[in-house]
């Protein structure tokens, strides 16, 4: 391999890499982002050209199909749908790593072969993955796990058989590298179809970061197979940094990655077992003593009522009818944080957020964003849709840089979330959520809920915030209408 091309091929990497690094700062976003696909581009006519595939004259039209596709796309697709378009835009890089690998099955040499099968296979698993990730995300397929019998026997059987098909075909040749090549296919898509459908839920942006991180690694191994070192350093770059983002969503989750490939996390809460005789004594006697411990609540309760009785009977009568509402809250609040949620997503109302922020800080209060790293259907999904919506980037605050605000603010205001604050997380032993480490709203004296409804969110636990006797006030319905309402009415 010509030194030349190795050299431009590591200059082109780095810039990759720095175009990467300045994603991460909302100033140097779009500027990094133009960085790396122009480095991306430079990378395709170094190939062409140390290749000497120039004169090819079809590149060029399946290059002016694939622009013309993805600017389409790229105008098409609403905010809302990215999460379903990325997870898309990763089978799509996964199956042409697996079209390059089976291109190459027939190269000479085990190295080859064994690296074209390992694309192929890898290639397989994301793509199939990422179509059912988006068929879940798009809503086309049930976006709750699918659990069929011998699920997890099947899932371990497709990846023996794929490995075992990768591994003989190292020694394998004409027709008996024919099947090699067709097993590993076969087995690597069912694979990639068993392992996927289990997953759902809360675990699905973990999902689509592990299949990013996955195409990536199929871009390299592919890269390996037909010996292009640009290819292999961008699939590596993909691929590490996909990882590194699956091991920051299962730490911010508390999840284990090999529970969320199984299933574990997902599991339907266990059924209570048949309850022995001491057993049953001894819970009644709990009981008993809760209902002790409720009756001095609520003489203490009475006791408080006739003081307030008597402050009330003291002071001139309030006015018929008036009652603490959202509006009033708000409009006295001083330090106001909004919690966004897929729900705002879906309602579109990131601009109607906004405006409420606008007329709130009118008045002089603090407001700012709790954003819970798996908020929505993918990573960074809220910063994307209120970035739209032309939010300060300061203005939002990671889960661990907010947490302990919550029962110092004046008012929390919650769009379209329900998972990612459910105090459930913390105690409700076999649920789906549980030890997720969530915002702490529920120790927020005033909680504005702008939800569609109560129903239980995506993980389907109850959410005991609702249920709250004091300083919750629910604004159900579209959100962008409910929050419209509550623009026009605080004072």
């Amino acid at each position: 391999m010509p030194s030349l091309q190795i050299l431009i091929s590591a200059l082109l990497a780095v810039l990759v890499l720095a175009g990467i690094s300045m994603m991460s700062k909302v100033r140097t976003a779009v500027a990094g982002n133009l960085l790396s696909a122009l480095a991306m581009l430079c990378g395709i006519v170094a190939t062409l050209l140390f290749a000497g595939v120039v004169s090819v004259w079809t590149i060029y039209v399946s290059i002016l199909i694939g622009a013309l596709v993805g600017s389409l796309l790229a105008a098409r697709v609403k905010m809302i749908q990215m999460p379903q378009t990325v997870a898309l835009f990763n089978g799509l890089g996964g199956g042409a790593s697996a079209l390059v690998g089976l291109l190459s099955t027939h190269g000479e040499g085990a190295f080859v072969r064994f690296t074209a099968l390992l694309a192929v296979a890898v290639g397989m698993v994301t793509l199939v993955g990422s179509l059912i990730a988006a068929g879940k995300l798009h809503r086309v397929l049930p976006q709750k796990p699918v659990v069929w019998k011998r699920h997890a026997l099947c899932t371990l059987l497709f990846l023996v058989l794929t490995l075992g098909f990768v591994v003989a075909g190292i020694f394998a040749a004409g027709t008996g590298l024919t099947v090699c090549v067709v097993g590993t296919f076969l087995f690597a898509s069912l694979f990639g179809l068993w392992f996927s459908l289990r997953v759902g839920g809360a675990d699905m942006p973990i999902t689509i970061s592990l299949l990013n991180s996955l195409s990536g690694v199929a871009g390299a191994i592919a890269g390996m197979a037909i010996g292009d070192v640009f290819l292999v350093a961008v699939g590596g770059i993909v691929g590490a940094s996909g990882l590194l983002l699956t091991q920051i969503m299962c730490r911010s989750m508390n999840r284990k990655l090999r529970s969320i490939l199984t299933g574990g996390t997902m599991k339907p809460s266990t059924p209570t077992p048949v309850i022995e005789n001491e057993e049953l004594v001894q819970r009644i006697m709990d009981l008993e003593k809760k209902i002790k411990a409720l009756e001095a609540m609520v003489a203490d309760l009475e006791a408080r009522v006739k003081v307030l009785d008597g402050q009330l009977n003291a002071a001139p009568a309030a006015p018929a009818g008036e009652a603490p509402t959202a509006a009033a809250v708000l409009s006295r609040a001083k330090d106001v944080i909004i919690v966004p949620g897929y729900g705002m997503a879906l309602a579109q109302a990131q601009h109607q957020v906004r405006q409420l922020a606008d007329k709130l800080e009118s008045r002089g209060a603090r407001v700012r964003y709790a954003i819970h790293p798996v908020a929505g259907r993918m990573p960074g999904h809220m910063n994307v849709l209120l970035a739209e919506a032309d939010v300060d980037y300061e203005k939002l605050y990671e889960m661990d840089a907010i947490n302990d605000d919550f029962k110092n603010t004046d008012a929390v205001v919650v769009i379209g979330a329900n998972d990612v604050l459910n105090p459930a997380a913390r105690n409700a032993e076999g649920t789906p959520i549980y030890g997720m480490p969530v915002l702490n709203v529920d120790e927020a004296p005033e909680v504005i809920v702008c939800n569609y409804d109560l129903k239980p969110g995506y993980a389907g636990v109850e959410n005991p915030i609702y249920t709250r006797d004091k300083g919750v006030y629910l604004e159900l319905g579209d959100a962008k209408e409910t929050l419209l309402r509550l623009i026009s009415e605080i004072a």
